[in-house]
């Protein structure tokens, strides 16, 4: 740490030891182009050491620009100052500045303003603005394509592949992967070639190809060692470290952990820490290491306090309260879920807060305060309808925007379909016009009768027009509607499913506290017991996989039909499980609605791939996607 410091300081004075020296420059300059670039020069090198400083220079530059009518001068000191606002995050005066600066740039300078689209796109992805920052992105790549050093539009490449991973286009994503990577080992850019390996990596393991997900992230990790740069490396280290947790190695995911907590502590980045805690909590907790993740999670939860990340600190809590309630230390295991409550509460997690609540209603329960887990029992009941209803009204919401996005980009073809039709009409009229006034005098009678002819012409061919136009329309309102009616169903078949799910979990549970209820009041164990047998009744009374069946058929009509004819060995459970990859679900969402653990589900996938005579190769999803 000591030799770290050093570095630090030493690096932080030649810095300082610069400005100093350009500053004396400055009083001598005279007041021209010269004296601009110094001015940013100035201004460039402060923004770590003294941004109240960099501002004023760089205000200077853009005053003595404007003077002297220095529009490079301009363009580049709208840039700088713009930066030196993204360094103090005020990014509205970042976007103002920047904007001038690319307003600035002329359009033959292909280097500066493929940078300037570039640096907005920038912008608009730390502000979430993804559809902005794509659409910046993209157009720095039209500049960039014009330069002779490739690898800037490999950066923009990259930029645009890491967008379309966020917004899940995967496909499109590695395919923007796969033009940047060539193109930076080809001018031997380690530190961009990690990057791009990186992100094809991560992007693997979300579609959960693991063995190439291993492949990519394992040679940026050795390629960031090879550079030597501590948080790449430590960045390397949490990717794989993830990776092998999800695929059940929990033995190489701890030792990668350990290493990551090494370089966290000498960073003294608790945020990293804190997380670093919390996973190896969690492999204790699967290597049935309950003492070993108690400590690991105590960490992690007095981390997350002390940076005020209330959200962590309600897992870590819930983690803590279920680890001891398996203990049967119910009275400590309560007190953690209270914690976890209040920290779901101010970070506004409703997930958390229904875990929370949950736990509450079995630890009151075994504590024998009947009343308090009956009040949390209901308190868990409306909260779980709340998330329920949240994630079935952002689907709802999802479909709804797509719909109108694509009626609004059809109206707007529409539009520029008519405003070309006008344009030529008004160049085809110019044409007979300019003949009227050259012929006139010779050909009066033959311009009347062809004009009359050319007008009948148009005539008609309006008509037919139009009719073209109105049939067009009705044959693509009828495909958006099929769309629309698709989509319902889709949200319908969701919806079905959740829906059944809650109703067994709430008569499960509800059953669950009426045993407890009845074995504490004997004289009235006749009407729990037909109580309790009402409830069984209603937990088997759907016939959940016809429903089901009925429903899913209604969106894919021809996908059980085409397995069974081709696999008749397929169980009710595999065709469920096939069900649930073709509606495209994640591994934790089919485990909330199967009951069973995401490592079960991803078990029953890899014996599903062997009855499909699948290799090891073979991407699942794809699969079944062909059904």
């Amino acid at each position: 740490m000591k030799k770290i410091a050093f570095i630090l300081l030493f690096a932080t004075t030649s810095v300082f030891s610069q400005v100093d020296s350009l500053l004396l420059e400055l009083k001598t300059i005279k007041d021209d182009t010269s004296k601009v670039k110094l001015l940013n020069e100035i201004g460039r090198k402060s923004f770590n050491t003294n941004i109240a400083l960099a501002f004023k220079h760089l205000q200077d530059a853009i005053i003595l620009s404007e003077k002297l009518n220095y529009k490079s001068g301009l363009a580049d000191s709208y840039k700088n100052l713009g930066t030196a606002y993204f360094y103090i995050r005020a990014y509205d005066s970042t976007r103002t500045y920047w904007q001038k600066s690319l307003q600035s740039i002329p359009t033959s300078d292909s280097r500066k303003k493929g940078d300037a689209y570039n640096n907005m796109g920038v912008l608009f992805q730390r502000l979430g603005i993804v559809d902005s920052s794509l659409y910046n992105y993209k157009k720095s790549l039209v500049y960039r394509l014009k330069l002779k050093d490739s690898s800037f539009a490999a950066r923009s490449y990259n930029n645009i592949a890491a967008l379309n991973r966020q917004k899940g286009n995967y496909q499109e994503a590695l395919d923007y992967y796969f033009k940047a990577l060539p193109i930076y080992r080809s001018y031997s850019l380690k530190k961009e070639t990690s990057d791009a390996l990186n992100g094809i990596g991560l992007l693997y393991k979300d579609l959960e190809s693991f063995d190439k997900a291993l492949a990519y992230l394992q040679e940026a990790y050795d390629l960031r060692k090879e550079i030597k740069n501590p948080r790449l490396i430590a960045s390397s280290i949490n990717n794989l470290a993830t990776l092998y947790y999800e695929i059940g190695d929990y033995k190489k995911s701890k030792s990668y952990y350990l290493e990551y907590l090494d370089f966290a502590e000498k960073m003294n980045d608790k945020r990293s820490l804190a997380g670093i805690y919390s996973n190896l909590g969690n492999i204790s907790k699967s290597e049935n290491l309950i003492d070993q993740a108690m400590v690991y999670y105590l960490k992690a939860n007095k981390l997350f306090s002390d940076i005020k990340d209330t959200e962590n600190s309600a897992l870590t809590e819930i983690n803590l309260a279920t680890l001891l309630f398996n203990q049967k230390k119910y009275s400590e295991a309560n007190r953690f879920y209270s914690q976890a409550l209040i920290n779901a509460k101010l970070s506004g997690s409703l997930p958390y807060q229904v875990d929370a609540y949950k736990g509450l209603t079995d630890s009151y329960h075994q504590l024998n305060e009947y009343k308090k887990s009956y009040h949390n029992f209901k308190l868990y009941t409306a909260s779980r309808d709340s998330l329920f209803k949240n994630d079935l009204t952002k689907k709802v919401a999802f479909y709804q925007e797509q719909y109108e996005a694509e009626k609004k980009a059809k109206e707007i073809q529409i539009l520029k379909t008519d405003s070309i039709q006008k344009d030529k009409e008004v160049a085809l009229f110019k044409l007979y016009r300019n003949w009227a006034i050259v012929f006139s005098l010779l050909l009066v009678v033959t311009v009347i009768l062809l004009y009359n002819r050319y007008k009948i012409r148009r005539k008609s061919f309006q008509l037919k027009e139009a009719l073209l136009i109105k049939e067009k329309k009705a044959s693509e309102l009828e495909a958006q509607l099929q769309k629309k009616e698709l989509e319902l169903k889709s949200v319908e078949l969701s919806s079905l499913t959740m829906s059944s799910l809650q109703k067994n979990k709430l008569l499960e549970d509800l059953s669950d506290k009426v045993k407890a209820f009845g074995d504490n009041e004997a004289s009235k164990s006749s009407f729990i017991k037909e109580l309790n047998s009402i409830i069984k009744q209603g937990l088997n009374f759907d016939d959940n996989w016809a429903t089901f069946q009925k429903h899913f058929n209604n969106v894919h009509p021809k996908f059980f039909k085409t397995l069974n004819l081709k696999y008749p060995n397929l169980t009710n459970n595999d065709l469920k499980a096939c069900a649930y990859i073709r509606m495209n679900l994640s591994t934790k969402e089919v485990a909330t609605l199967t009951n069973v653990t995401p490592k079960s589900v991803k078990m029953s996938r890899y014996r599903l791939k062997k009855k499909l005579n699948l290799g090891k190769e073979d991407d699942l999803k794809n699969f079944l996607y062909q059904m």
